[in-house]
């Protein structure tokens, strides 16, 4: 038993069938599958973390884990499609199609995911031993960041077991840190990011203790790698929340922290920025937007100046491009974005000046259809046309553009909405 396990000092709650709601039809057929084969071949398997919290409340699960005392070689055995991944600590990912099922050994030691999903034991101790540490499922509950994210569901009896008190923190909507709170933000600074996530997605509240641990060592945050920071905050853009996080964030510290320009807006880009992501929000039940568009809407209210400037013709567009490569830049090196994100942020920011211009020719319609940026201008068009009936209008004329290229048909109607567009003169015979 871990150290911390032994402290607890606590028996765990078990639930029997009739005490849960969880069924196996709420399960996909493949974590079945997974189940059941490590149960017949003699292995413990449990459903783990975030997929037991979601089913409890009545939620649907984003994905599906898999804890068991199987090593990963012997998941590889026991599955052709599983690929062992991660570096100190490796998990077997159980490939079906497009879902994947990660199976992970239960362990003592307290682990920091990679920005891949892989991970190791501490992204910020390189110094730290390089053997796997199995241990327990006691110890493996204890070693997780949250209590609501501590709990099990065997498969071999139906029964929701609870080491760490998620039972009672979900009855009282509450994130609490298994362990000091202080110690495990200090141990993986990120899962003070987290916290606040969970907080705001779940409809939660953080325990006292919790908050109080954030607000002493929100600073530590510098300390995780800039790939896991972008990873979080994209992960927190694409959740359908991004307003409530980000706010959260902010009102403790972190966001400042991380991103640091930030800072500099004043009161109505902080309100613009909020209201970007509540708009994004909006848009994301019924349209996915791509990654980089939703990053861009950090640095849109740093930018919304010249943009409507470059709109309405008074600005050069040369100095746009100066504003956009500088502003973008910052945050690209902040989060070590890739030459080609911080390259699509750019044209993505560029081309979306040009979508508020009919283009001057269908060759150059086309073109800027076909060009890779051009989604990203589309996704941060979609997000202003949800307040703006302009924008709206421009998005649903970009669209048939856009679907009459696809279709390989000229890019322009005979007759352009604004009569801007020139008429080709016929040649004489």
């Amino acid at each position: 038993m871990s150290e911390l396990a032994a402290q607890q000092n606590l028996k765990p709650t078990v639930l029997s069938r009739a005490e849960h709601p969880i069924s196996r039809r709420l399960l996909s057929p493949n974590t079945l599958k997974v189940l059941y084969r490590l149960h017949r071949a003699g292995f413990l398997a449990y459903l783990v973390g975030g997929a037991v919290r979601d089913l409890l409340l009545g939620r649907t699960p984003k994905d599906f884990d898999v804890g068991t005392n199987a090593r990963p070689q012997q998941v590889r055995q026991l599955f052709r499609n599983a690929r062992i991944i991660g570096r100190r600590f490796r998990i077997a990912r159980v490939q079906f199609g497009e879902e994947v099922i990660e199976v992970s050994t239960f362990r003592r030691s307290p682990v920091v995911e990679e920005p891949n999903g892989e991970e190791a034991t501490d992204a910020l101790a390189p110094e730290a031993a390089s053997d796997d540490e199995y241990g327990t499922p006691e110890e493996d509950a204890f070693r997780r960041d949250f209590t609501v994210n501590g709990l099990f569901y065997n498969i071999a009896d139906f029964t929701v077991i609870d080491y760490a008190g998620g039972l009672a923190d979900l009855e009282r909507r509450v994130i609490r840190s298994i362990g000091p709170a202080g110690e495990r933000f200090l141990e993986d600074p990120v899962r003070m990011m987290r916290a606040v996530e969970y907080a705001v997605r779940l409809g939660f509240s953080l325990e006292p203790e919790t908050a109080l641990a954030i607000r002493e060592h929100f600073r530590e945050i510098r300390r995780a790698s800039a790939a896991r920071l972008a990873y979080e905050l994209t992960e927190s853009l694409k959740s359908g929340h991004a307003a409530g996080i980000f706010r959260g964030l902010w009102e403790f510290g972190l966001l400042l922290e991380v991103l640091p320009f930030l800072a500099g807006y004043d009161a109505k880009q902080q309100e613009l920025l909020f209201r970007l992501l509540a708009l994004a929000d909006r848009v994301q039940t019924e349209k996915s937007l791509g990654e980089e568009a939703l990053l861009a809407l950090l640095v849109w209210p740093w930018l919304a100046k010249p943009l409507s400037e470059a709109a309405e013709g008074s600005l050069p567009w040369g100095q746009l491009e100066a504003e956009i490569k500088s502003r973008v830049g910052e945050m690209a090196q902040l989060l070590s974005f890739s030459h080609y994100r911080g390259h699509l942020l750019r044209y993505g920011f560029l081309y979306f000046a040009r979508l508020h211009h009919e283009p001057r020719s269908p060759r150059k319609a086309a073109r800027m259809v076909r060009h890779e940026a051009f989604p990203v201008a589309m996704d941060l068009l979609t997000v202003q046309a949800a307040a703006d009936r302009q924008a709206a209008r421009l998005l649903a004329r970009w669209r048939d553009i856009r679907a009459r290229v696809e279709a390989g048909q000229p890019p322009l109607a005979r007759q352009a909405p604004s009569g801007r567009f020139p008429r080709r003169r016929r040649a004489r015979p």
